[in-house]
């Protein structure tokens, strides 16, 4: 069975780390996920389990404290068996998202993407 991967869509530096932890963490997972982005799809029941995902298998995969990828599934009655946030993974203040044209993040740091890459990989575990 796979795990159902809520991922924020968060954007500017926050959705950089995210995308580069995604690269990291897709070799050895992907093949056990189905991803959905809180941002372009309104998560139900139904959409998971025609998806092949399980209600109660889900992780949220959050880009800041404002745990947009919980509220979206809360709010469809599923609740997130896992969830972790990037700013647990990061040892600084990131700013709150960024326009997407602002393409220069000079901040970014391996160990940053490394360290959430490593937080899916145990959150999908979690979960199944």
């Amino acid at each position: 069975m796979r795990v159902m991967a809520v991922i924020c869509g968060a954007n500017g530096e926050r959705s950089l780390i995210i995308e580069k932890a995604v690269e990291q963490f897709a070799p050895k997972y992907f093949d056990r996920i189905l991803q959905f982005s809180a941002c372009t799809v309104a998560a139900s029941p139904i959409l998971v389990q025609m998806s092949g995902g399980d209600p109660n298998h889900l992780v949220a995969v959050n880009g800041c404290r404002n745990h947009c990828a919980d509220l979206i599934l809360k709010k469809a009655g599923m609740s997130p068996k896992v969830s972790i946030v990037l700013d647990d993974a990061v040892d600084r203040e990131l700013p709150k998202c960024e326009a997407c044209t602002k393409f220069v993040f000079p901040n970014i740091k391996e160990e940053e993407w490394t360290r959430f890459a490593e937080m899916m990989a145990e959150a999908v575990e979690k979960a199944q």
